[in-house]
């Protein structure tokens, strides 16, 4: 009897309060609306609580971390199914780090208000004085989440988004990776609790060089993946840059290909004095043939490729591309070329991508490229949905999209990256009179 009253008052009195507050924070913070999963919050919150305090007294503190750490998850699972695993593992994941959080903090609050040990906070009495201390931090908890939810911080919001979308495989290494070592961090914290009573100096000298090992190990192979990620983007950039060379001398060679079958047409058409149709033939090669030389021609031939290879996808997506860039367009040397397609790139293709949403007849792209005090201005304008201000926000975040599924949402966060290396600026304007403009400033030094 003297158990289970022990047992029902630590639940009632701290756990469920405790864990009930963490869960609400938790959807505060990623801005999942709380007040709309009440009941779900309070089921987890009584059911993890009965099920973690029930080895509460029976085991050590490494074990019961452990087998906490497990229930914690399965409940998350078992009362948030319908969210998606990976939403549910961003839930575990913050109310867990929220967890730890508390309990660093309130152990050497309990220890300098009350005067207990570390053995004491974590034994099974000095129930009210721990339920005073875990009360402080809780109040602590809901002002803070009151805040979150006034303020509405973008930060958690962009966050959110990035981790709801991320695609790439070294940049998932990376968070298990940091995961990894914030556990070694509290496995440390755990081991501390118990290592005068069960373990020799010996011992946890050898655990603790262990996990210091580890961690370091850990933070280097970090370090190994960023510089990996780098150098995958540098690639990537060639890529593009090599492709849309590739692309401009193919339709080269295409048209000195057709030359032949051209001139024996216009022949045949002679002989038969259509000289209509003849005339009218002429003009659409001319016409084409003078898209290419005049491109071809231009001062940059980073430029011209890029061009002459959006021109031709635009014609085979039934895009109207247009563009205004002045022959002697001086790019200057402090911007590299492979920098200039990445970003004009991505703008084009994302304006391509918006602009095949609408009917034929008003897909329309348009690119200017110009110097101004200064400044190499790149804007790319084009008709489609309208962007809200909050579009506006996230769409620079990695991950983040307004299209349709199968794309990466890192276009624009390329470009912003390329952006804030040259020191140069972003504007965004999106009107239902023009459409979505987006207009890149590069300082030329």
């Amino acid at each position: 009897m003297d158990f289970l009253l022990i047992y029902f008052k630590s639940v009632v009195l701290l756990s469920i309060p405790q864990a009930l507050i963490h869960i609400w924070l938790t959807f505060t913070i990623w801005g999942l609306k709380p007040m709309l999963h009440v009941r779900k919050l309070v089921l987890f919150a009584v059911v993890n609580s009965l099920l973690v305090d029930l080895d509460l007294f029976h085991a050590s503190v490494a074990f019961h971390a452990l087998y906490s750490t497990c229930i914690n998850f399965f409940v998350v699972y078992f009362v948030f199914r319908n969210f998606g695993l990976r939403k549910i593992w961003i839930v575990y994941l913050t109310n867990l780090a929220l967890l730890l959080l508390v309990e660093m903090l309130c152990v050497p609050l309990l220890q300098w208000g009350y005067g207990l040990t570390t053995q004491d906070v974590v034994s099974k009495g000095y129930l009210l004085q721990r339920a005073s201390g875990y009360a402080v931090v809780g109040l602590i908890l809901i002002s803070l989440f009151r805040l979150l939810e006034k303020r509405k911080i973008s930060f958690f919001l962009r966050l959110y988004q990035y981790l709801m979308n991320i695609k790439q495989t070294r940049t998932r290494e990376i968070l298990l990776l940091a995961l990894f070592q914030v556990f070694l961090l509290g496995l440390l914290f755990i081991i501390g609790f118990e290592n005068k009573q069960r373990y020799a100096d010996s011992t946890f000298n050898m655990i603790i060089y262990a996990l210091v090992l580890l961690t370091f190990g850990a933070f280097f192979y970090t370090i190994r993946l960023l510089l990996n990620i780098r150098e995958e983007a540098v690639r990537q950039t060639q890529d593009v840059y090599v492709e849309e060379i590739g692309k401009m001398f193919t339709t080269i060679r295409g048209q000195r290909h057709d030359f032949l079958n051209h001139v024996q047409v216009m022949s045949s058409m002679l002989k038969m004095n259509k000289l209509e149709q003849l005339r009218s033939y002429m003009e659409e090669i001319a016409k084409e043939a003078h898209s290419v030389s005049a491109v071809f021609s231009h001062s940059s031939p980073a430029v011209a490729a890029f061009i002459q290879a959006k021109t031709e996808i635009a014609i085979t997506r039934n895009i109207a591309f247009t563009y205004q860039i002045p022959d002697n367009l001086d790019i200057g040397s402090s911007i590299k070329s492979i920098d200039l397609v990445k970003i004009m790139g991505n703008l084009v293709d994302n304006a391509y991508d918006e602009s095949e949403t609408l009917p034929a007849d008003q897909r329309l792209v348009h690119l200017s490229l110009r110097v101004n005090d200064g400044m190499l201005e790149i804007e790319v304008r084009n008709q489609g949905r309208l962007l809200s201000e909050q579009d506006k926000q996230l769409i620079l975040l990695p991950g983040y999209t307004t299209k349709r599924a199968g794309h990466s949402g890192l276009g624009l966060a390329i470009v912003n990256e390329r952006i804030q290396f040259y020191k140069g600026l972003l504007n965004i304007e999106s009107t239902e009179e023009n459409g979505t403009t987006i207009i890149v400033a590069l300082p030329q030094r």
